[in-house]
């Protein structure tokens, strides 16, 4: 966040782009139950954008299929569509879809990540290979690989 003087000679917060949409989803995220987007603006750390910003936001997410709303008169609320990890997931597969070597971006991802995550990540594809091989399993001639190619 970028402090900077507006017109009125106080200072305005200027986010980096996508940071509200993902500020906004965050407290989604940590949310037990729907908010209203007052709800949401308190939630802000610091200096909150207004309602209307929140709102604005909260369409924009809705339109993207990220955010419903509820149907109520009155106290909208607002709801993240899917989990924080699902969402993460999504993400992660759709930047793998549009790469142009995916080997390339999935052998550097694997040689970034520190030991436990990499451990957590073997010990998650062995489980998988051994859930596919099982007699009975629908396990493919490749081993379970698939040619996204």
């Amino acid at each position: 966040m970028i402090g900077r003087a507006g017109a009125s000679g106080g200072c305005r917060v200027t986010r980096d782009r996508g940071q509200l949409e993902a500020d906004v989803m965050r407290l989604l995220w940590d949310a037990d139950a729907p908010r209203t987007a007052k709800e949401l603006q308190a939630g802000f750390e610091g200096s909150a954008p207004a309602v209307t910003t929140v709102l604005t936001v909260l369409d924009r997410l809705r339109r993207k299929g990220l955010v419903t709303r509820s149907d109520a008169k009155t106290n909208i609320t607002f709801t993240a569509t899917r989990s924080e990890s699902d969402h993460a997931v999504e993400n992660m597969l759709q930047s793998l879809e549009t790469t142009g070597d995916r080997q390339a971006v999935l052998l550097r991802f694997a040689g970034d990540l520190d030991r436990a995550d990499a451990e957590l990540l073997r010990r998650a594809l062995e489980g998988r290979d051994r859930r596919r091989t099982r007699p009975g399993s629908r396990a493919d001639s490749s081993g379970g690989v698939k040619d996204r190619g």
